[in-house]
């Protein structure tokens, strides 16, 4: 037995190939990001029992929160045109621009093996992704 199952066009959540779509990524990031923050700190508020004062004016913090909003969907939108073997790669391949951007902007010293260590990661996932498809015989 099998059943036709029939969605809004305008729901966030369409079904694609039987699999789920976010449409629109804001909401996830929305729900992701801004409420699990918001309920984490006031708990933490409520636990401490203190009132905290910020250091700096609210509405540089707002500056930067949009910022951070921003950018984020900027990168989830992005992320939409590139399949997953990419975007896994590019998430190994991550720790060499940290480090690369930790030694030029913050003048912090790493190790050779730090180095190698980001190299060797990245190389492995690159190998795996690029190689998985292939069958053995």
């Amino acid at each position: 037995m099998t059943t036709t199952l029939n969605f809004d066009a305008s729901d966030p959540f369409v079904l694609l190939e039987s699999t789920a779509y976010v449409a629109h990524s804001y909401h996830g990031l929305f729900v992701d990001r801004r409420l699990t923050t918001t309920a984490v700190y006031a708990c933490a508020l409520l636990a401490i029992k203190k009132v905290l004062n910020p250091v700096a004016p609210v509405y540089k913090y707002c500056l930067i929160s949009v910022t951070n909003i921003l950018t984020t969907t900027c990168q989830y939108e992005a992320l939409k045109y590139v399949s997953f073997p990419v975007q896994t790669l590019i998430k190994c391949a991550e720790m060499i621009h940290v480090i690369v951007w930790g030694t030029l902007i913050m003048q912090k010293k790493y190790k050779g093996f730090d180095y190698l260590e980001a190299f060797l990661v990245t190389l492995g996932c690159s190998v795996f992704i690029l190689f998985s498809g292939r069958r053995r015989c």
